[in-house]
């Protein structure tokens, strides 16, 4: 006797970010787009050759970002927590400020930026998130993986970037 109602309306995440969950999803994606009231920035996929240009691009770009808005919330999500830790490690020798690894859902939920995986971010929320690793090894087209990228996409509240090191994955 249990009916099941999906989420009809997304009041976490702008509009462009809820569209490229949708994409993100694909076949698993429901018949019905869910609505977003809100309009914010695009959705910035950021390709990279090497994991050392896409540091050498981001450590700068999260400086400048905790710089302008210091009180933010940004997640760093990645798709295992071996990849957050090696991103944290460049990340803290690029000189990121407010830097934190989360290994054990240890979330501080004070400003700053928090590095982890995704599966410790579900259910939380984030007023940036940006995606590292979303390369073809990482995300393959498979079930699990969309479903696992969608969770990371959707706990981003203002804006998301998507970054890809060498090709990118399928999903995006």
């Amino acid at each position: 006797h249990i009916d099941v109602s999906p989420l009809q309306v997304s009041y976490r995440s702008t509009r462009q970010i809820m569209e490229v969950a949708r994409q993100i999803l694909g076949h698993l994606a429901p018949d019905e787009p869910i609505t977003a009231p809100r309009e914010g920035a695009p959705v910035g996929h950021l390709r990279f050759d090497s994991k050392g240009s896409a540091a050498t691009w981001l450590g700068p770009a999260l400086q400048d970002l905790m710089r302008r808005e210091a009180m933010a919330s940004v997640a760093v999500l990645c798709a295992d927590l071996a990849q957050a830790t090696d991103w944290y490690q460049i990340l803290e020798r690029s000189q990121v400020p407010y830097l934190s690894l989360v290994a054990e859902q240890d979330f501080s939920f004070a400003p700053g930026v928090e590095v982890t995986d995704i599966r410790s971010s579900k259910g939380l929320e984030f007023d940036y998130v940006v995606l590292v690793g979303c390369d073809q090894d990482h995300f393959p087209d498979r079930d699990e993986k969309r479903h696992l990228l969608h969770v990371g996409a959707t706990r981003a509240a203002h804006q998301l970037w998507i970054v890809s090191t060498g090709t990118p994955s399928p999903l995006i």
